[in-house]
């Protein structure tokens, strides 16, 4: 087959050499077509969750609901997925008339074996508490493994697919609970007719008659059915049929279907055991999403796949160029090859020259005012994939100066780069104040110092705060690296009573301060805090060699592409600094980083209702004590 070429093509240790053993897998080959389809569906588990989970039940006000019901959701869709394409592939063949073709039967061996893997491993918690789901699914990985190891037995996959029929069946059934279907509608009445139909007609009588068919009456016949690489798929099949006459009988007790909950999961004789005992009290999915209209204009902004190509190109020039450094030195000295070794050198020349090339940070790099395309787009990149919104207290001056403090820091302030970008359409340029390792990695330097970035460097921004109208407002981020590890999902807190640097820099240049707070920036990545031993670690070394040492992911696990949640910028009132003051003392500097603080407070309580989840949210400071993280088991989903 197609499959095996490829894995004898890939490594021919995959596939069991000798004569008559062409489609054999090794036991290496069924580890590695295991992990890989296993990660398939987990990549489709993501992508399901982006495109249409993620996006819509992140804005629903019951956080706890809406994780639990994620989770429920995806692990339907995974069986639904898995249920009809398995159901598709054995219908085909028996109603073509080629009930014992093998055509495709190892794709479709590695594919269910590949979502019972992952079944198991989502659910592994449930494996002791549910016993026959526990059977099943081992059961069913077992035949999966032996098929493949076995020779001449392709034939019979259509006929041992065909199990698959009631659960898609059953699968469609479970989603239109899920969606709020009625038990009067007609879907639901042709959905629950199908799946009684076919489980007791499959499963009851074909399946069971089939193997006493092949494997007892005209064993003769079938030698094949009984080499010993097959015998743990004939035991897995028989514990299977036991199990579906025990299910026929629970059935014909309990025929009516309800939310999976306990033993009832594994009487449907799939993967859709409860993920929590309290799931009947959950909402439905439409209960969850306010109207059609905001479903899709979640799913359209978070999936948005120029967003998306954005943080991948940034996160290739954050890490990939540094590391193309030692690649390219190995290559000079190791490459055996003369132009590997010249092409090793025309990239360190490159990257040398990129590096070092001089760049002016004490005067703005664009002089007029944007209305290009190539900013514009980027623009609504940015802004359409966070549905970014900004609140002013109070609209923004052309002939004042600004200093527009930006918290919380978060992995990367993003907010402050969709608020800078909204700002550009209205005829300003700001400057933002960046860590100075991001202009010193080759190429992210020159695309930070295109996009308005200047080093965060004393003698920098007070140059920049110099500049008149469209180069009038400077954003910095008085938290810096200390504020990344203060992150957590469950309260905000954010380090600024000890920071007053940048309220003495807007006394000396004479320049409102403007407090900017960014609703949902600790809500896109996923990180470590300093309340663990690594994360307080790694802000202590974070702090000494002034760069990130974070720890974080986001989507899809990625370090830089952030998770498509909504962004608020809160713009409060500007604190007015009419005159220059060019030896601050400390009681000028405390009056006016008061001001800012309560400022930043009241901000915080009069929008927090913007942002789902933030409703109850309370804002700490540094200096407050913070609750206890508590932890949800139930919530807990390491996949």
């Amino acid at each position: 087959s197609r499959l095996t070429d490829v894995l004898r093509a890939i490594d021919a240790g995959f596939v069991e050499r000798g004569p008559g053993s062409v489609n054999e897998l090794s036991r290496r080959g069924i580890a590695f077509v295991t992990v890989c389809s296993t990660f398939f569906f987990h990549v489709l588990r993501l992508l399901l969750r982006d495109a249409l989970l993620d996006a819509v039940l992140m804005r629903t006000r019951n956080v706890k609901s809406a994780l639990l019901k994620r989770r429920i959701t995806e692990v339907y869709l995974l069986a639904t997925v898995h249920s009809i394409t398995c159901a598709t592939y054995s219908l085909r063949r028996i109603l073509g008339g080629r009930w014992d073709s093998p055509q495709g039967a190892e794709g479709i061996l590695c594919f269910s074996l590949g979502y019972t893997t992952y079944s198991l491993l989502t659910l592994r918690r449930h494996i002791f508490w549910d016993p026959m789901f526990a059977i099943n699914e081992v059961a069913n990985f077992v035949k999966m493994t032996s098929c493949l190891r076995s020779r001449g037995v392709r034939w019979m996959m259509p006929l041992l697919m065909s199990a698959e029929v009631p659960l898609a069946c059953l699968s469609v059934l479970r989603m239109l609970m899920e969606l709020g279907v009625t038990s009067k509608s007609a879907f639901w009445r042709l959905a629950l007719g199908a799946f009684t139909t076919s489980f007791a007609a499959i499963k009851g009588v074909v399946l069971p008659a089939a193997i006493y068919h092949f494997v007892v009456r005209r064993a003769v016949d079938y030698p094949e059915l009984h080499q010993p690489a097959f015998l743990p798929a004939k035991l897995a099949l028989f514990t299977r049929v036991v199990l579906n006459y025990t299910w026929l009988s629970v059935m014909s007790r309990n025929w009516w279907p309800s939310r999976p909950r306990g033993a009832s999961a594994g009487a449907a004789g799939s993967s859709l055991a409860a993920v929590t005992a309290d799931v009947d009290e959950l909402p439905t999915l439409n209960e969850l999403t306010a109207n059609v209209r905001m479903a899709v204009e979640a799913i359209t902004s978070g999936f948005n796949p120029f967003g998306i190509l954005y943080f991948v190109v940034l996160q290739s020039f954050y890490f990939i160029a540094p590391a193309v450094l030692p690649a390219a030195l190995y290559a000079l000295v190791r490459a055996p090859r003369p132009h590997s070794r010249q092409t090793a050198s025309a990239v360190l020349v490159a990257l040398g020259l990129l590096t070092v090339w001089p760049m002016k940070v004490d005067e703005p790099y664009h002089k007029k005012p944007l209305n290009r395309p190539d900013f514009n787009f980027i623009g609504n990149m940015l802004t359409s994939y966070f549905s970014f919104k900004s609140v002013y207290e109070e609209p923004l001056q052309k002939d004042r100066r600004y200093l527009a403090a930006v918290l919380p820091h978060g992995v990367m302030p993003f907010g402050m780069n969709c608020l800078a970008s909204e700002m550009m359409k209205t005829g300003f340029l700001p400057s933002m104040a960046g860590a100075s390792i991001l202009l010193k990695i080759p190429i992210l330097r020159q695309l930070c110092r295109w996009g308005g970035v200047i080093p965060a460097d004393e003698a920098v921004i007070k140059k920049a705060l110099t500049w008149p109208h469209p180069h009038n407002v400077t954003f910095i981020v008085p938290g810096g690296i200390a504020e990344m590890f203060f992150m957590r999902p469950d309260i905000e807190q954010i380090y600024v009573k000890t920071r007053k640097g940048f309220v003495k820099l807007a006394l000396e240049a004479g320049v409102d301060l403007l407090p900017v707070y960014g609703l949902g920036h600790t809500q896109l990545f996923t990180s470590l805090d300093r309340s663990t031993w690594l994360g307080s670690t790694l802000m202590t070394l974070s702090r000494r060699l002034k760069m990130s040492l974070q720890v974080s992911h986001g989507r899809w696990g990625m370090p830089l592409v952030p998770y498509p949640r909504p962004l608020v910028a809160l713009v409060g009132r500007p604190i007015r600094i009419d005159q220059a003051v060019p030896n601050p003392t400390e009681a000028q500097i405390d009056e006016v980083h008061a001001q800012f603080v309560a400022e930043v407070r009241r901000i915080f309580d009069k929008h927090k209702h913007l942002v789902p989840g933030y409703e109850n949210k309370r804002l700490y400071f540094e200096d407050e004590k913070v609750p206890a993280q508590r932890t949800d088991p139930a919530m807990r989903d390491p996949l």
